[in-house]
């Protein structure tokens, strides 16, 4: 009869939460992956201009200076293109469905963003141990989200869907180069998140990495 009860409150005390070797449950919800961003004039950052900051703190790179990231995660979806001096807040929808919707409503174009996750490795000549906490086969990596829209979104977004639509390869099957470049339209300048694919391809501690985080 003990062991009936006992297995009972053991039934009952299982939230569906993930408890493993870390010895905390795990909750996808309450896993939060600090922020990319690139600095603008306008920021509100002490880092130089153009730069790719972690975290807010931490200046990962220069403008014009390449970190070789992974992708992990590229989701995409439609925001209302309000301008910012406008007090709305856009409205998001993270199917087509809900996009039209909101559009057939509403006084704004939709327009399409993104929200990338990436695992960037630690370039061999930087030494900051507290931006790359993450030690995964031979290197060292930050996980950040960056999100993307417009001219940022083509250079980063639609490359990757363009490149696994013509190899049938998941994204983060290779190394990619990331980047903060500076782009002029008219009176405007400012620096442009982009993508390249290189040649390489991740090496296994990485794709069991990152296979843990999609299945979590």
């Amino acid at each position: 009869m003990a062991n009936t009860k006992t297995e009972i409150a053991e039934t009952e005390a299982n939230t569906g939460l993930s408890t493993n070797v870390t010895g905390i449950e795990l909750d996808i919800e309450d896993i939060e992956i600090p922020r990319i961003n690139i600095c603008q004039k306008m920021s509100e950052s002490e880092a130089p201009v153009g730069s790719i900051l972690f975290d807010k703190t931490y200046e990962l790179a220069p403008p014009n200076q390449s970190l070789k990231v992974i992708p992990v995660v590229a989701q995409k979806g439609w925001r209302e293109n309000i301008p910012f001096d406008e007090e709305d807040i856009p409205r998001i929808a993270w199917s087509k469905e809900q996009a039209n919707a909101i559009g057939e409503e509403s006084d704004w174009e939709m327009t399409e963003f993104a929200e990338l996750t990436l695992l960037i490795q630690q370039p061999e000549e930087s030494s900051d141990v507290d931006a790359y906490q993450l030690p995964i086969g031979d290197h060292t990596y930050a996980l950040g989200k960056i999100n993307v829209g417009k001219n940022a979104y083509r250079s980063t977004y639609k490359r990757l869907a363009t490149n696994a639509a013509l190899t049938g390869q998941a994204i983060h099957n290779k190394i990619w180069n990331f980047t903060s470049e500076e782009l002029t339209k008219g009176k405007y300048t400012w620096f442009n998140p982009t993508l390249t694919a290189t040649v390489e391809t991740v090496d296994d501690s990485v794709a069991s990495f990152v296979n843990n985080f999609l299945s979590a």
